[in-house]
């Protein structure tokens, strides 16, 4: 475990101290969206400090191995596992994701979409299904066959490739593509990839016993505990893990330094898309902001009860991930505390 911060770090234009109520964390949890607890990871030339603020609500205190549900951070997990497919010659960006799906994948016109269409989210395809159920207090029952039947009767809106759509329908098809081809299920794709060669022990969609006693309960906006999602195998790709600012910290340091990864960090990064912001690419998972003297690339995670957010400064080359039990706007504080001239 990575002690408390004993004193205060610089990330940014911003100012931490633990447990200082004058933190920027201790404003995030007053906002619009009050916040039980949150937990800070840095990462700068100085090294890595956990920084907390609130409390975990679970009988013990937040540290940097609470564990949160990380929603849809692990779309960077789904795009890094294709990513070092595509670089040990497994897989190629440009593969028809129906070569590796048993059911009729739609094309517009011809043209298919592709693994990397569907990594930088303009796979043509809608977010969610026609016909998935409303999102609630628990995740609908959808198995996979009804998400492969789905697939099939889904008309494209956009040819594969140049409309920029936000689909957890891609990802769940694409981490069941990957799934696949490796010739096992998902979460054991990713833990083999992707946690033991980091060394992320404490991230996973079916938890530990200890990963459970670390758990930090959801809250809803008057604070109140609610259970969190257990999302459905058909879109584990987008958003089914679960994990720790320790380990994500990991992950952050594996993007930023060398690592058994690093080929597959650099391929992730090779084809950057448009999105729906004028100062915001996208890439494999990531997504690029530019602007006030800087490139951040961040990724963040939103499911009932739980925020979360990671990303780095490419010019400055420091980092930062927030996992937080409740729900607030995670991206525009992740990229104003790694740039204060990013406007909250």
């Amino acid at each position: 475990m990575i002690a408390g911060l004993a004193g205060t770090a610089i990330l940014g234009s911003a100012s931490f101290a633990a447990g200082d109520a004058a933190s920027p964390l201790a404003a995030a949890m007053t906002g619009p969206y009050p916040l039980k607890g949150i937990v800070a990871g840095l990462c700068d030339a100085r090294g890595q400090r956990i920084v907390i603020q609130g409390e975990a609500d679970n009988g013990g205190a937040l540290d940097g191995d609470t564990v949160f549900d990380i929603g849809s951070l692990t779309k960077l997990f789904t795009a890094l596992a294709l990513a070092d497919m595509v670089v040990r010659g497994q897989m190629a960006m440009d593969d028809p994701l129906g070569r590796y799906l048993p059911a009729v994948v739609p094309d517009f016109n011809g043209k298919p979409i592709t693994l990397r269409d569907v990594a930088t989210y303009s796979p043509g395809l809608p977010g969610w299904p026609a016909d998935m159920p409303p999102l609630g207090k628990t995740f609908p029952d959808y198995p996979v066959e009804r998400l492969y039947r789905a697939l099939s009767a889904t008309k494209l809106d956009a040819a594969p490739g140049t409309r920029y759509v936000y689909s957890n329908f891609g990802y769940g098809l694409l981490g069941l593509a990957l799934a696949r081809r490796a010739g096992t299920d998902f979460e054991t794709l990713i833990v083999s990839r992707i946690c033991k060669p980091l060394g992320m022990e404490s991230t996973r969609i079916k938890m530990s016993p200890d990963m459970q006693a670390h758990v930090s309960p959801g809250h809803d906006r008057k604070l109140a505990k609610i259970a969190g999602w257990n999302m459905q195998e058909a879109f584990a790709g987008a958003g089914a893990f679960r994990s720790t600012a320790n380990d994500l910290l990991k992950f952050l340091t594996g993007a930023l330094k060398p690592s058994p990864l690093a080929a597959a960090f650099t391929e992730m990064m090779r084809t950057e898309r448009p999105s729906d912001e004028a100062d915001t690419k996208v890439a494999a998972g990531w997504f690029i902001s530019r602007g006030h003297g800087d490139r951040l690339v961040w990724k963040d995670g939103g499911v009932l009860g739980y925020s979360s957010f990671l990303g780095y400064s490419a010019v400055k080359k420091n980092g930062i991930v927030l996992l937080a039990n409740g729900n607030f706007d995670s991206p525009k504080w992740g990229k104003h505390l790694l740039n204060g001239g990013f406007p909250l």
